[in-house]
């Protein structure tokens, strides 16, 4: 059940899906969704729950982009960069949710709210705890090298939002943008 309001809450906005679009989805009858959910605000509030387990579990370990470069420990950042990107893209239950999060942030504060936290603000923090690991702050505020890290990919899921087409040609960009941030960092 929650697949299916979410594919039509990520098609059309939670604000103008019914319990009623989304019983006919499942193929049941409205009342048999308050069986299982009180109302359509639980069911938004469920898949918005399992979303954040989701992005908290996708980078949790910064060993995974370890790299050693003249002999220090150091940051594989394009690594880092495009598994975020191709997760958000490509993750079918967590782009289904940027895209209804896209669709209804102007509508519903929680879902603006939600948007800045789990896409902005969480992802930038982990960013912070990363750079600071492998001593990359002595190159400057960790505010000001997790943005310059983190706003290429947001970006770019906006550019592939407008024009689905441009995944490789996006792709490309984040690789050579990162790249060249390397020699930077």
């Amino acid at each position: 059940m929650l697949d299916k309001a979410l594919f039509l809450f990520s098609k059309f906005g939670y604000s103008d899906v019914s319990m009623k679009d989304i019983a006919n989805e499942v193929g049941i009858k409205a009342p048999s969704i308050y069986k299982h959910f009180k109302s359509k605000e639980e069911i938004f509030d469920t898949i918005l729950n399992n979303a954040i387990i989701s992005l908290d579990e996708k980078i949790h370990d910064a060993e995974d982009y370890k790299i050693i470069r003249d002999g220090k420990k150091s940051l594989n950042i394009e690594k880092l960069a495009i598994d975020i990107f191709s997760y958000l893209l490509n993750d079918s239950y967590v782009s289904r949710v940027r895209k209804m999060i896209s669709i209804e942030m102007y509508k519903n504060p929680q879902a603006m709210k939600f948007y800045v936290d789990r896409f902005i603000e969480t992802p930038m923090r982990k960013q912070e705890e990363i750079i600071n690991y492998y001593g990359l702050s002595k190159y400057g505020s960790l505010k000001v090298i997790s943005t310059i890290f983190y706003s290429p990919i947001l970006f770019a899921i906006k550019l592939h939002d407008a024009n689905p087409e441009k995944e490789e040609e996006l792709l490309e960009l984040l690789k050579d943008t990162y790249k060249k941030l390397e020699y930077i960092l």
